[in-house]
C-alpha cells in the first residue's frame, strides 16, 4: 500500500464518524459536489471515509451514473457499505491508497476528495493520481480545513486533547497557497481556491464532544484518563465555547478551503 493516511481509525470509530461528524461536514460536502459534479457524471470520491461525499455525489450525478468511493482504511470502507443510500445509484466501494488508485487513466468525469488531501503522506502525489484517473477536461475538487483557529470548535477540541491527552497537537488544516501549489504543480487548469465559512448548530458540548471524540484517531490518550480528568477537560472546553451557546447547544463557525480545477 503506497503510504498511510494521517487519519486512521478502527473498532467502532467509523460508526461514530458517520453519526457525529456529518453534521458539520455537510455544508462543505454540498459545496464541493455542487462545484465539481454534474448530472450523468462518472465520479470517484478519494479518501471517501464513510461516504458523506460519495452519496451526495451520487444524488447529483443521478440515475444511471457510476459512482465509486475509495479509502485506505478498511474500517471506513466497511462502514460505508452499511450506510443506507437513497440516490438510486449503485455505489461501489474499494480499499486502496489515494497514492495508488486502482483505476485506469481517464476513467472519471469528476474526482473529489472531502477533507482528506491534507492527511495524505504526499498530497501533491495524491492530486497527481486524481488527475491521472480523470478524463481530459474532467473536473477535480477537494476541501481542506483552513487555519485551525478559524474553526473554533475543532481548534479548542484539539488543544484539549493535546493538553490533557499528552499527545502532539493534531494537524488537520492546510493553507490556500499549499492547496494551489499541489494542484498547479500537476499542470491542472483553472485552479481556484475559495475559503468557505459556515455557522453550524451542534448539541451541547458536554453531550456532543464525548461522542465526537470516538471518531477521532487522536483521542486515545484522552479517553484513557480517569473520568474526573475527562470531565474537568470537557467543562473547560464548554466554558471556552460559551460565547457560541444557544438554547439547544452551540452555533459555531467552521472554515474550509474549496479547491477546484480541470484536468
Amino acid at each position: 500500500m503506497a503510504g498511510e493516511s494521517g487519519f486512521q481509525v478502527g473498532h467502532d470509530a467509523p460508526s461514530a464518524y458517520e453519526a457525529h461528524v456529518a453534521r458539520f461536514m455537510k455544508p462543505f460536502v454540498d459545496r464541493l459536489v455542487a462545484a465539481v459534479v454534474t448530472e450523468g457524471d462518472t465520479v470517484l470520491d478519494v479518501a471517501c471515509g464513510t461516504g458523506f461525499a460519495t452519496r451526495a455525489a451520487a444524488k447529483a450525478a443521478g440515475p444511471g451514473a457510476r459512482v465509486e468511493g475509495v479509502d485506505i482504511n478498511p474500517a471506513m470502507v466497511a462502514q460505508a457499505r452499511l450506510v443506507a443510500d437513497d440516490s438510486g445509484v449503485p455505489l461501489n466501494w474499494s480499499q486502496a491508497s489515494a497514492l495508488d488508485l486502482p483505476f485506469d487513466d481517464g476513467e472519471f468525469d469528476a474526482v473529489i476528495c472531502q477533507q482528506g488531501l491534507q492527511f495524505f503522506p504526499d498530497p501533491q502525489a495524491g492530486v497527481r493520481e486524481m488527475k491521472r484517473v480523470a478524463r481530459d477536461g474532467g473536473r477535480l475538487g477537494a476541501t481542506a480545513w483552513s487555519a485551525a483557529e478559524e474553526s473554533p470548535f475543532l481548534y479548542l477540541e484539539m488543544h484539549m486533547l493535546a493538553r490533557y491527552g499528552g499527545g502532539d497537537l493534531a494537524e488537520y488544516s492546510a493553507d490556500a497557497s499549499q492547496l494551489a501549489d499541489w494542484f498547479t504543480a500537476n499542470d491542472l487548469k483553472e485552479v481556484s481556491v475559495e475559503r468557505i465559512e459556515v455557522a453550524v448548530d451542534l448539541p451541547p458540548v458536554l453531550q456532543y464532544v464525548p461522542q465526537h471524540l470516538k471518531a477521532l484517531p487522536w483521542s486515545a490518550g484522552f479517553t484513557a484518563l480517569p473520568d474526573e480528568q475527562q470531565n474537568e477537560a470537557l467543562n473547560e472546553l464548554a466554558a471556552a465555547l460559551a460565547e457560541f451557546a444557544t438554547p439547544d447547544g452551540i452555533r459555531v463557525p467552521f472554515s474550509s478551503y474549496l479547491v477546484s480545477a480541470k484536468a
